[in-house]
C-alpha cells in the first residue's frame, strides 16, 4: 500500500475533459485529499461530444465552466488545455504529443502519473489510444537527456517518475484495485459538472436501446433533463464491481507500474 503526504506531485494526461472524473476521478480525489499537488493536462478541445450543442458552444462549456468546475470539486492545482482537434488527435505526429507531454514531466517532476493505458484491449477512440501512446513514451524517456536536449538546456532536467497508474475502459491487464470508498460522492459531483457531457452519455444510451429494442424499460430512467440518478447508478454499479474481488466497496483500476519493478527478481525469496 502506497503512502500519500502532502506535496506529492501527480500529473494526470487526458484526451477529453472529463476523461479523469470517469476514469480515476475517485482516485485523484483521495489524492487531494491526502494533500497532493495535482495538475491535468487535457490534450483536446472536446468539440465534438454533442448531439445538440453546436461546436463553440461545447468547446466553452467544457473548457471553461465544466472541467474548472470538476477540478475544484477533486481539488486539482491547475488544468491545463492543449485545443487539439476532438476526434482527430492521431493527426498529430505521436512525438509532438510526445514532446509536449514530455516537458510537463520535466516541468511538474511527478511523483505519480495517470494516463490511459495504451496495452488494454478495446479500445475504441482514437484520442484515447494517442494520449495513451504519448503518455507512457513521455514517461519513459523524460529521464534520458538526449531525447529533447534543448528541453534540458531550457532548464527542465531530466526527471524519471516512480509510480504510474494506467487507467482503461476494460480493467483485464489492470493489476492494482484502489479503494474510493471514502470518495466515490466526490467522483459522482465531479462528473456531474460535466453537464454537456452528461447529456450525450444519456442521448447516447437512448439511442442504443432505441436501436437494439432491448431494455426498453429502461427509456425513462435515461432522462437527458436529469443525469444525476443515472450517473450515479452507472458509476457506483462500476465501481462496485471494480471493488468486489479485492474486499473494497468503490473501486477504480490501474495496471500500476513502479520504477523499481525489475528489481522485484532480485528481492524474491
Amino acid at each position: 500500500m502506497e503512502e500519500w503526504k502532502p506535496g506529492t506531485r501527480v500529473l494526470i494526461f487526458t484526451a477529453h475533459a472529463d476523461d479523469c472524473e470517469f476514469f480515476c476521478g475517485g482516485f485523484a480525489a483521495k489524492l487531494a485529499r491526502a494533500g497532493a499537488e495535482i495538475t491535468e493536462v487535457i490534450a483536446t478541445d472536446n468539440g465534438r461530444g454533442s448531439f445538440e450543442l453546436p461546436e463553440t458552444a461545447l468547446v466553452a462549456a467544457s473548457r471553461d465552466v465544466e472541467a474548472r468546475e470538476a477540478a475544484r470539486i477533486i481539488g486539482k492545482k491547475d488544468v491545463h488545455f492543449l485545443g487539439y482537434p476532438d476526434g482527430f488527435l492521431d493527426d498529430t505526429p505521436k512525438t509532438e504529443l510526445r514532446r509536449t507531454f514530455m516537458r510537463y514531466v520535466r516541468r511538474i517532476r511527478p511523483d505519480i502519473v495517470l494516463s490511459f493505458d495504451p496495452f488494454a484491449p478495446f479500445e475504441t477512440h482514437p484520442d484515447h489510444r494517442h494520449v495513451a501512446w504519448a503518455a507512457v513514451e513521455a514517461v519513459g524517456f523524460a529521464q534520458l537527456p538526449l531525447y529533447h536536449p534543448e528541453q534540458v538546456e531550457e532548464g527542465l532536467a531530466p526527471h524519471l517518475t516512480p509510480l504510474r497508474y494506467w487507467f482503461a475502459k476494460n480493467a483485464a491487464v489492470a493489476n492494482h484495485v484502489e479503494d474510493i470508498s471514502e470518495t466515490v460522492d466526490v467522483k459522482i459531483a465531479s462528473i456531474c459538472a460535466h453537464a454537456s457531457q452528461i447529456r450525450m452519455m444519456i442521448e447516447e444510451h437512448r439511442r442504443s436501446i432505441m436501436a437494439t429494442g432491448r431494455h426498453q424499460e429502461l427509456l425513462d430512467f435515461f432522462d437527458v433533463g436529469n443525469g444525476r440518478p443515472v450517473v450515479e447508478q452507472l458509476i457506483l454499479a462500476w465501481a462496485r464491481t471494480v471493488g468486489a474481488p479485492k474486499g473494497v466497496t468503490y473501486g477504480e483500476a490501474f495496471r500500476l507500474e513502479r520504477a523499481t519493478d525489475l528489481l522485484e527478481m532480485l528481492t524474491a525469496k
